[in-house]
């Protein structure tokens, strides 16, 4: 166990320099992107005195949690200590100002032996998720949910809290699966003795709840692949849920158009995010529940769609957020803008900036910054004295001299219009025309952003350029933009990545011979595509878990999902109808276009994957084997289409940056 002052001691550490004086900066190794970050988590507790800050130290071989304690008045001040342990740990707030929720990840149970799965003949390990409280001193734990025996031995994640219950400084709303019922419930859980008590009971499909007040008025159902969401409304006084709701969604798993963002004061009134009919971007509107009737507009740009609010422990709208190439917000009291322009300035406008927590009084607020070469800090800032003081940084050995810099361009398309794009530069570019990874993202209706970006860090440590284009089609820009990519996935939106890469080129920043695509989900797909379309431009092609049939994959989702579902009918808007598009849709797909293909292909997929079937990369695989063409396919047993682990990332990165080394 480490000392309390050796502890305290690394907790007020600066960032380490990763060079010696005067020695040229090395980029980060794939371990050391993945090395798990010394700072986890901060808040600050309910009555606006004190920070939290979770941290870990290794030393000697083994990892040590801790919580650092200080008094917002005097961050200068030696903080205190609660001392968690050998433990994995994840998030830290307050259950109320003299114990502290801390969430825990166990890997193996007190034997020794891996949590995890069996599917047939393969053992897929799944790690357990609890939340402990401990008193100020990191004494005194609990475990949420003792004495629930069933709980705790069938849920491999109770770790969900739904309300904090700032009324009710003894309990909090969580939320975990009750075996007798076959279906998630909501739970009374006591922050002293982990007792709960059961206070609504789910439906098999139920996913979660959203309160108000700590009374449950929202719920949200999904399909096994959650695919399709089902929005169910109980206004206060009312017994029986209603259906509000019945949408497909999407890659960011929210509803398109009715997405609930927090709460309001006011009984039965919520915050939610929606593009509305007659508007072209997404806006953030109430909604009353008594009525099922949307009320004002809150906010609203011509040009970018919100995502999402950030409300106050007394439910108060503190801002509304949406992204330009970096996040930004429109506060409801203009008086907070000017505040957030100066943290932005101090941080010379690199970072996104992230409203993280705020007092009620809102003097100070606690921001998380991440950017280009910033993989993430905290920072706190007093209002009143307009002090802006660091107070953790997350991975400290990746300074930003040995992160690739980001830029953004303007792309001038063919057609005479103009798409977003961003470009990692490394650290090292000797002043010539630099190997660069085209990485179109996935979606296709998301975005990318000027921020950092593991995989793009990964392959400019290998001295590449990396280019992430925003075609047509993505999300983000409003309808019309998104719009512009429906039956386009092997025309306009392929297009707009070439105009991107032509750009690069032709400005003398990236080698012609030495390009290579890169892409995940439909990124996978449209590296595939890319590789049909310009057989003479890319050098090396890695598709994960990207589609490759797309015919296929309409059969795929309308199996799934079903014929009259809404998520079928967005993909058969997006790639086409199988009927009256079957001639686009062969010709869109790059399992029936091997032929054209002259570079190398890798394939990488889960085999759990429930959104883009493994049989696509399979059947890819299969079709350029038998046309004599190059291909490797990697399966990663056990996994689905997002939410790897390191070490499932680890491989990844490893395969991808091996195989495109050797072709560029």
């Amino acid at each position: 166990m480490l000392t309390r002052r050796a502890m305290l001691a690394a907790a007020a550490m600066a960032p380490v320099a990763a060079q010696a004086a005067g020695a040229a900066p090395t980029p980060p190794s794939i371990d050391e992107l993945l090395r798990e970050p010394d700072v986890h988590d901060a808040a600050i507790s309910p009555d606006g005195e004190q920070l939290a800050i979770l941290r870990t130290q290794v030393k000697d071989g083994k990892k040590n949690a801790y919580v650092t304690l200080s008094r917002l008045a005097d961050l200068s001040a030696r903080p205190d200590a609660a001392i968690i342990g050998e433990q994995s740990v994840s998030h830290v707030e307050w259950a109320n100002n003299e114990r502290l929720l801390i969430w825990i990840t166990f890997h193996k149970d007190e034997r020794g032996q891996p949590y995890g799965l069996w599917f047939y003949d393969t053992f897929v390990p799944v790690p357990v998720k609890r939340v402990i409280s401990v008193d100020l001193k990191g004494q005194d734990p609990v475990v949420m949910f003792a004495g629930s025996r069933s709980v705790l031995r069938r849920g491999f994640d109770a770790s969900r809290v739904v309300d904090y219950l700032k009324d009710d400084p003894r309990r909090v709303l969580m939320q975990a699966w009750n075996d007798s019922r076959g279906a998630y419930g909501l739970f009374q859980v006591d922050v002293y003795t982990g007792a709960a008590e059961l206070v609504e009971q789910g439906v098999a499909a139920t996913d979660f709840w959203l309160t108000q007040g700590g009374v449950p008025m929202l719920r949200m159902d999904s399909n096994a692949r959650g695919t399709i969401g089902w929005v169910y409304g109980r206004a206060p006084g009312e017994k029986d849920w209603k259906l509000i709701r019945k949408s497909r969604f999407t890659e960011g798993k929210k509803l398109p158009d009715f997405d609930v963002v927090g709460p309001t004061p006011e009984a039965g009134v919520f915050l939610v995010c929606q593009r509305m009919e007659g508007r072209d971007t997404s806006v953030i509107r109430t909604f009353d529940l008594a009525s099922q009737t949307f009320g004002d507009v809150i906010a609203e740009r011509p040009d970018r769609d919100f995502e999402t609010c950030f409300v106050d422990e007394n439910l108060k709208l503190v801002a509304s957020a949406y992204w330009d190439d970096r996040l930004n917000y429109e506060f409801a009291d203009p008086a907070l803008a000017p505040h957030f322009r100066a943290v932005n300035a101090a941080l010379k406008n690199t970072c996104n900036v992230q409203l993280y927590d705020i007092d009620v009084a809102h003097k100070r607020m606690l921001f998380r910054a991440t950017g280009p070469q910033e993989p993430g800090s905290f920072q706190v800032y007093d209002r009143q004295t307009r002090r802006l003081e660091y107070v953790g940084h997350c991975k400290p050995w990746l300074t930003p001299e040995r992160l690739a810099k980001g830029e953004a361009l303007k792309v001038r398309t063919r057609d005479g219009a103009e798409i977003p794009a961003y470009l990692t530069v490394p650290i090292q570019t000797a002043g010539k025309p630099l190997p660069m990874v085209v990485m179109p993202h996935g979606g296709p209706e998301v975005r990318d952003y000027l921020d950092y970006d593991l995989t793009a860090q990964a392959l400019a440590a290998r001295g590449w350029l990396v280019l992430q284009p925003n075609f047509r089609g993505s999300g983000g820009y409003g309808r019309a933009f998104a719009e512009q990519g429906r039956r386009q996935w092997a025309d306009r939106m392929q297009a707009d990545v070439e105009d991107a890469v032509d750009q690069l080129v032709t400005a003398g920043r990236a080698d012609p011979k030495r390009l290579a695509i890169l892409g995940a989900s439909y990124g996978g797909y449209s590296a595939l595509m890319g590789a049909v379309r310009r057989p003479d431009l890319y050098r090396a092609v890695v598709s994960i878990a990207g589609d490759a049939d797309l015919i296929e994959s309409l059969a795929f989702s309308r199996r799934e999902d079903g014929a009259d579902s809404p998520t079928y009918a967005y993909w058969r808007a997006s790639m086409g109808d199988p009927r009256a598009d079957e001639d686009l849709l062969i010709r869109a797909s790059p399992a029936r276009r091997v032929a054209e293909i002259q570079a190398p292909v890798l394939l990488i997929h889960g085999t759990e994957d429930t959104i883009v079937d493994p049989k696509q990369s399979r059947l890819m695989a299969k079709a350029l084997k038998a046309a004599g063409k190059t291909c490797d396919l990697v399966e990663l047993n056990g996994e689905g289409h997002r939410g790897w682990s390191d070490a499932t990332w680890k491989t990844v990165l490893e395969t991808a940056t091996a195989f495109i080394g050797k072709h560029i």
